[in-house]
């Protein structure tokens, strides 16, 4: 917690502020300079959603999914991560309540916000759990090119683990294994997300 100076009466005290707040400024400098607080990082790899599947249309629950991040790290194991990520098209469909079967294309992608815990377990070697929360958006387009497709946005949980190496000071190469969840239309489902990561650190 940052320490609060009282106001100085005389130029004694002032220099006492004076010399405290620099000493203070020159640690946290070094101290940001050796964490490599800030960190941008890319994502790529496959994905599954739990979509509907009827007779009558395709079914695909895979796809491949592309996830872009940038992060804030407080101390050696804290952090916290914005995410933005599209999970790619999966492939489905429902029955009406009149029991006319339909189905289409699911384009799902979000943004989310987690706080991290990393530790290290051996030289160069560090894993990671994240918790946190994801606006994620999901569009349903209809097979039938006369129904009006549907969109819907859902607060839903995300968590996330990882494991990573090391290869500088900057370079972190590692998997990334994220969880959330999509909404639309009768449709809701887990999304799971599995990727090669690489962060750079500055």
């Amino acid at each position: 917690m940052p320490h609060r100076f009282s106001h100085p009466f005389d130029r004694a005290a002032s220099r006492h502020a004076a010399r405290g707040l620099f000493a203070l400024a020159v640690a946290l400098s070094a101290a940001s300079a050796s964490a490599q607080d800030y960190s941008v990082g890319i994502a790529v790899g496959p994905d599954r959603g739990r979509v509907d599947c009827v007779a009558s249309f395709p079914c695909d629950r895979s796809s491949v999914h592309w996830k872009l991040t940038g992060a804030y790290r407080f101390d050696a194991v804290y952090d916290v991560q914005l995410a933005y990520f599209g999970a790619g098209r999966f492939e489905g469909g429902d029955t009406t309540p009149l029991g006319t079967e339909f189905g289409g294309t699911f384009r799902v992608g979000g943004i989310g916000l987690t706080a991290g815990y990393r530790w290290t377990f051996a030289p160069g070697w560090s894993g990671v759990a994240r918790i946190g929360a994801a606006g994620v958006h999901t569009r349903f387009e209809y097979a039938n090119a006369l129904a009006a497709n549907v969109g819907k946005t859902t607060l839903q949980p995300l968590a996330g683990i990882g494991i990573a190496y090391d290869f500088s000071p900057t370079l972190r190469v590692g998997v990334d294994y994220d969880v959330t969840r999509f909404k639309v239309h009768t449709t809701r489902g887990p999304l799971s997300m599995l990727g090669l990561a690489a962060q750079f650190s500055f």
